[in-house]
C-alpha cells in the first residue's frame, strides 16, 4: 500500500493521538453459521479488504448470532455501533420501506432473473433508498428459497397449512402472506425458533434449506415442502457515515472487497442450497414437492398481497418488478 494511503486512513479515522498506533478497524456481523454462504462471504471480504490494504484496514467478523440477532444488527449498523452486517432484507423494511417488494411471495422466477434485476436500474434504485435511510450496499446477496417445515404433518396443498402456527420473519408483506393461506403466523427472531418448535410453541417455520440444516431445525421437524414461495435475499450493509467518512482509496478498497464477497456468496449459495436439501433428506426429513396444481394454487391464493401492499410499496415499482421478470 502506498505510504500515503496509509496516512490518509489513519489521520481520516483516528482523529485523537496517538494515531500512529491505531488501525481502522470494521466490525462485520451476522445471523448464520460459520458454514453458511453469507458468513463464508463475510470472512472474503475480511481477506480482500485487509490484503488490498496491506493491513492497514483491519475486519472483524461475528457470525452466528455472537453480536445478537438480525434486528440487533441491523440496529447497531444504523446507529454506528457496528460498522456491517448481513441480513434478510426483510428485517429493514421499517427503514427502507420499498424493499418490502422482495418479500412479495413468487416475485423472482429465478436466480439468474432475479440477480439480473438487482444489479441494473431497479436495484441501483433501492440501494440509493438504502443511503438516505443510512445505509451503505456492499451487495444483494442470497439465502436461497424459502420452504415450509412443520412437525404436525405433510403439507401438499394450501388447505393443509390451516391453523398450523408458522414462525415467519417479523415483515407485514411474509406475515400476511401467510394468513391468506389459513396458518396462524407467528413473528420470532431466527435465535428463538429452535426452542420455540421444541417446545410446541410453534409448529414450523419457513426458511432456506441451508438454514434449516445448519441450524438443526430438521431435529424438531419432520415435514418439508418444497415451496419456494420466498426468495430470501440479504443485504451487506454498512453504516453509511462509516463509509463516507473514509478516504476515496480505503472506500475503493470496500468496494472492491464486497464486489469479491458477492460474487462468491451469489456462486457458493447455488450451490449449497442443493446439497443441504439432500443432506435434510438424508437426515430423516419427509420431503413433499408440491405438484404443479398445488403450487398455481399457492400463487392463487397469495395474490391478493401484491394490491394490498400496493399503497406502502408503490404500485409503478411493484409492476417494473414484475415486468422485470418476464
Amino acid at each position: 500500500m502506498p505510504r500515503a494511503l496509509a496516512l490518509a486512513l489513519t489521520l481520516a479515522l483516528v482523529a485523537a493521538a496517538p494515531a500512529a498506533a491505531q488501525e481502522i478497524r470494521i466490525r462485520f456481523a451476522g445471523n448464520l453459521p460459520p458454514e453458511n454462504s453469507n458468513s463464508r462471504a463475510m470472512e472474503v471480504f475480511k481477506q480482500e479488504v485487509e490484503r488490498r490494504s496491506n493491513g492497514a484496514i483491519r475486519v472483524d467478523t461475528f457470525p452466528a448470532m455472537q453480536l445478537g440477532g438480525a434486528k440487533d444488527n441491523l440496529d447497531q449498523v444504523k446507529t454506528g455501533t457496528l460498522q456491517a452486517a448481513y441480513l434478510s432484507t426483510a428485517f429493514m423494511t421499517g427503514f427502507v420501506p420499498k424493499l418490502g417488494v422482495f418479500n412479495l411471495p413468487f416475485l423472482f422466477k429465478d436466480r439468474e432473473t432475479a440477480f439480473r434485476i438487482l444489479d441494473g436500474p431497479l436495484g441501483q434504485e433501492l440501494e440509493r433508498e438504502m443511503e438516505r435511510a443510512g445505509f451503505k450496499s456492499l451487495g444483494f446477496w442470497e439465502n436461497g428459497w424459502r420452504h415450509i417445515t412443520n412437525s404436525k404433518r405433510p403439507i401438499a396443498v394450501p388447505e393443509d397449512l390451516a391453523g398450523l402456527k408458522i414462525r415467519l420473519q417479523n415483515n407485514s408483506v411474509h406475515l400476511r402472506t401467510f394468513k391468506l393461506l389459513g396458518a396462524n403466523p407467528v413473528p420470532m427472531d431466527i435465535k428463538e425458533v429452535y426452542a420455540a418448535m421444541q417446545q410446541g410453541v410453534i409448529d414450523g417455520h419457513e426458511n432456506p434449506f441451508c438454514n434449516t440444516l445448519n441450524l438443526k431445525f430438521y431435529e424438531v421437524q419432520k415435514y418439508l415442502t418444497v415451496s419456494g414461495h420466498f426468495y430470501d435475499l440479504m443485504g451487506a450493509i454498512m453504516n453509511k457515515r462509516f463509509y463516507d467518512r473514509l478516504p476515496r482509496d480505503a472506500q475503493q478498497i470496500v468496494d472492491a472487497a464486497a464486489r469479491a464477497a458477492t460474487e462468491f456468496q451469489r456462486r457458493q449459495a447455488a450451490a449449497d442450497d442443493l446439497g443441504c436439501f439432500e443432506e435434510l433428506k438424508r437426515k430423516g426429513m419427509q420431503v413433499t414437492t408440491m405438484s404443479p396444481a398445488a403450487l398455481a394454487r399457492f400463487r392463487e391464493l397469495t395474490r391478493p398481497v401484491y394490491r394490498e401492499f400496493e399503497r406502502e410499496l408503490g404500485r409503478d415499482l411493484i409492476e417494473r418488478f414484475v415486468a422485470a421478470n418476464r
